[in-house]
């Protein structure tokens, strides 16, 4: 049984996350985590502890394809068709579709979290220099950051992602909005996505290595698109950051995507509720709903006529 119990060490109290094992008529108790300096801890908080504890946040248990062989086909056919219309555009030309990309990438991934900017405030803001009316300072740092995030994103994407490249990415993200001591590292706190628990921040770290190693072994047993989309679905189970997951986390998306010679790809914010009850349902262990979402909106986003 899984609980919190407090050492006194040089006069001072500190608290441990503990199991209690049972061997014949003897409870010994093995220490779990550190948890600091002795305070009150909310039962959501120790919800969480319990919740890593148990590894329910690992949903990444196989490497399995949720989609067909036909899926990934379809969505290698339009990323190459979207390649092809590119390399057949003059420089201005392309310069100009890369700007409208982002324009709409920014501004749905931003509005998922309650940007208010359109696609045209976010282009006149990044690419005319006109700062559009109406808008708090917290959604005009949005649209700036991500901006730079992405620059950030272009020129290392060929080479996997790092720990230290996300951190960066976090930093870039949320800059002037969230507080330096928490800026470019895994959170030190407890976070919630509305009533639903995350990873504990005491797990944060180990789960991320965990998650990284899974991309990689990943890569050699699943399709590529699998393993953008599944590892997006864990990433945002784990929550690693006090603030700036869902951005930090569709751009890690789109680093995967990226890294491996496809094109990027932007989820609509009229799809949010869809996308939102995805990741819910992979809390759960179900990865399908999050791939056929991703799937639905790739292909979507790369028709053709």
């Amino acid at each position: 049984m899984v609980s919190i119990t407090t050492k006194r060490i040089k006069g001072n109290e500190y608290l441990y996350l503990v199991d209690s094992i049972r061997h014949g008529d003897k409870v010994i108790q093995k220490s779990v985590k550190y948890i600091g300096k002795k305070r009150p801890i909310p039962k959501a908080e120790f919800e969480c502890m319990k919740y890593s504890y148990s590894r329910q946040d690992w949903i990444l248990k196989s490497f399995n394809d949720e989609l067909s062989y036909q899926d990934h086909e379809a969505m290698k056919k339009v990323s190459s068709e979207y390649k092809k219309y590119i390399l057949g555009l003059d420089k201005v030309s392309k310069e100009k579709e890369r700007e409208r990309f982002l324009s709409v990438f920014i501004s749905n991934s931003n509005a998922i979290e309650g940007s208010t900017l359109t696609p045209k405030d976010t282009f006149d803001l990044l690419f005319n220099d006109i700062t559009p009316s109406g808008h708090t300072k917290k959604e005009i740092h949005m649209a700036l950051n991500l901006l730079e995030a992405w620059n950030f994103l272009e020129k290392s994407q060929p080479t996997f992602p790092t720990t230290k490249d996300l951190f960066t990415l976090h930093r870039l993200v949320n800059k002037n909005i969230e507080g330096a001591s928490t800026l470019g590292r895994f959170k030190p706190v407890q976070n919630f996505v509305g009533n639903e628990i995350t990873s504990s921040y005491l797990f944060t770290d180990e789960r991320m290595r965990e998650l990284f190693g899974w991309i990689k072994k990943a890569f050699r047993k699943v399709d590529d698109f699998e393993v953008a989309f599944q590892s997006h679905a864990q990433f945002e189970i784990i929550h690693p950051f006090v603030d700036g997951n869902g951005r930090v986390g569709r751009l890690l998306l789109n680093w995967l995507l990226m890294f491996k010679g496809y094109t990027s790809l932007a989820i609509p914010v009229t799809a949010r509720s869809d996308y939102l009850y995805s990741l819910n349902i992979a809390r759960k262990g179900n990865l399908r709903a999050i791939c056929l979402f991703m799937l639905k909106t790739y292909l979507q986003q790369y028709e053709f006529k």
